[in-house]
């Protein structure tokens, strides 16, 4: 495979740069095309294809990679580099992501970060319920109270329908808040387990509810998160390196803006 590979990477540029008018600086018009990025381009396309390349597709697959370096010299002896936005953006996340190495953590380094964040892993409050929902253009107490009472004795209830159904499981103390509001979340803390309470009132109109489970907030042990912990600790590093990279090498640079520029 590589003594094929190598004769049509021969050919492809031998065709290219042959025809390729070297009347710039030398450094550009060199293309040198190394054998893991040709091996690497291959791969992908095997892995993409599902099967070997022919001799036909790697020549092809060289060709464009040549044509795309010739496209690329010529840019940047355009200097469509230059004052280039998107680019320099690019760029800069390029550099950004090779002073992200970051080191294996060990035992210690992780059970300290997590210890200095614990409050990042914390479990919020659990609740488990069943509910009926009574919007307010519909004299929603009145219809409430009769629910309660309907549902009590064993008959059949009419309700409103809810965008999030009337089944809700382990959903958090903060995804209450946020779908049915605070005083909501604050009434279901006061009503018994195993029994339907009401009406309580939530921003939408009122409710009948009846919670099957609750579980209290509670931490984790690491070996419970581990991955967790350990993914959020890579990416603290990742910003940190970043972070002092930065500061290391600001002193090098002299930033001028212009004092009078103003923002209307």
């Amino acid at each position: 495979m590589k003594s094929r590979l190598g004769l049509f990477i021969l050919i492809g540029l031998f065709l290219y740069l042959v025809d390729y008018r070297f009347s710039y600086d030398k450094d550009l018009n060199q293309i040198i095309i190394p054998d893991d990025e040709v091996l690497g381009l291959i791969e992908t396309w095997r892995d993409q294809v599902g099967r070997d390349p022919s001799d036909e597709e790697i020549v092809r697959i060289v060709n464009n990679l040549i044509n795309e370096e010739i496209l690329y010299r010529e840019a940047l002896k355009l200097d469509l580099d230059k004052d280039d936005r998107i680019i320099k953006r690019r760029l800069a996340q390029k550099v950004e992501f090779l002073k992200q190495d970051v080191q294996q953590p060990s035992s210690q380094e992780l059970e300290n970060f997590y210890n200095e964040n614990q409050s990042k892993y914390i479990v919020e409050d659990l609740y488990s319920f069943s509910h009926h929902f009574f919007s307010k253009e519909n004299d929603s107490e009145t219809k409430a109270k009769l629910g309660l009472i309907d549902i009590l004795s064993g008959d059949a209830i009419k309700s409103d329908p809810f965008i999030l159904g009337n089944e809700l499981n382990l959903i958090s103390k903060n995804d209450i808040q946020k779908n049915f509001g605070i005083s909501f979340y604050e009434s279901l803390t006061t009503i018994d387990e195993n029994q339907w309470s009401g009406p309580i009132a939530s921003d939408y109109g009122l409710h009948i509810v009846f919670i099957k489970k609750k579980s209290s907030e509670y931490l984790p042990r690491l070996n419970q998160i581990y991955q967790k912990v350990y993914s959020d600790y890579i990416i603290m590093r990742r910003r940190e390196n970043v972070i002092n990279f930065l500061d290391e090498i600001k002193q090098e640079y002299e930033v001028i803006i212009n004092p009078d520029l103003t923002f209307d």
